[in-house]
């Protein structure tokens, strides 16, 4: 993509549980931050004090725009979410193809290639999934506290697994292979339980985007990005599917604003494209 020196853009993202805000300069992320809401008159304080301090009339917008302000939806360019995600975790991890997947309140696995987004598949297992099942099972909903509990548990306490059906030697997986999610029960320790859930999370997405990742030729270049990619015990899980599946996660740095970092991307690129075409 050519250069556009002294392009300073707002970008915004309205996400099912966050939104986030980012200023990106040159190309590169400047500053970010994140409200816990999807209320309107939250993110128009929040975009009024930015667009105050920074000076620009370059601001995108990605995610449910169901509602927005006369005045936002006059200033903002709109950002095809699925575009968003994909030119934000292909250049965060700094490829021009790969299997990109956002693990947010849901999760949303994108192929991109050529400077071009598609949807390729997804799931309504996410953060959303974590959040709900922990507070019904263990009545806790802050993430850190779940992740924290996890890795001082053991989901195999709760899982159905290889070993206990007593196929220990079964080709090439491992005796801890999960056979069936929650169908042991053998604890109810708060630990356990929670390492559970995020095993539950992380191997349906991990193994979705594997079979994406396939598809697509990419198995060595699945990019995760989302605010639920940063959890270790989420990444541990990961690693493993990978290993099963012969794929390979990537974890870029900043992974919780790669779609509002995509929204501004992809307006670079379409600017660069009407100002020197392809």
């Amino acid at each position: 993509m050519k250069d556009l020196p002294g392009t300073l853009i707002i970008g915004i993202d309205r996400g099912a549980s966050f939104t986030d805000f980012a200023i990106i300069e040159d190309g590169s992320l400047a500053r970010t931050t994140s409200v816990e809401t999807r209320d309107w008159q939250t993110i128009g304080e929040t975009y009024e004090q930015l667009r105050g301090r920074y000076q620009t009339d370059h601001i995108v917008f990605s995610g449910s725009a169901e509602g927005m302000p006369d005045n936002l939806k006059k200033q903002a360019h709109i950002i095809a979410e699925i575009d968003a995600i994909g030119f934000g975790g292909a250049t965060l991890a700094g490829y021009r193809e790969c299997i990109v997947v956002s693990m947010g309140t849901g999760t949303a696995i994108v192929h991109f290639a050529d400077n071009s987004a598609r949807h390729v598949g997804g799931t309504g297992v996410g953060g959303g999934t974590i959040k709900g099942l922990c507070s019904l099972i263990i009545d806790q909903q802050d993430p850190a506290r779940i992740e924290a509990l996890a890795l001082e548990g053991n989901h195999c306490m709760l899982n159905l697994t290889l070993a206990d059906l007593g196929y220990d030697g079964l080709s090439f997986l491992g005796s801890d292979v999960t056979a069936s999610n929650f169908a042991a029960l053998k604890s109810r320790k708060t630990e356990d339980l929670a390492a559970a859930v995020l095993d539950l999370v992380g191997e349906t997405a991990g193994i979705l985007a594997s079979i994406c990742a396939r598809e697509a030729n990419c198995s060595d270049r699945i990019v995760m990005v989302g605010k639920v990619s940063g959890n270790q015990f989420i990444r541990h899980v990961l690693e493993l599917v990978g290993k099963l599946y012969q794929t390979t996660f990537i974890f870029p740095p900043n992974p919780g604003h790669a779609t509002v970092y995509g929204a501004a991307l992809k307006y670079r690129h379409d600017l660069a494209t009407l100002a020197y075409g392809k």
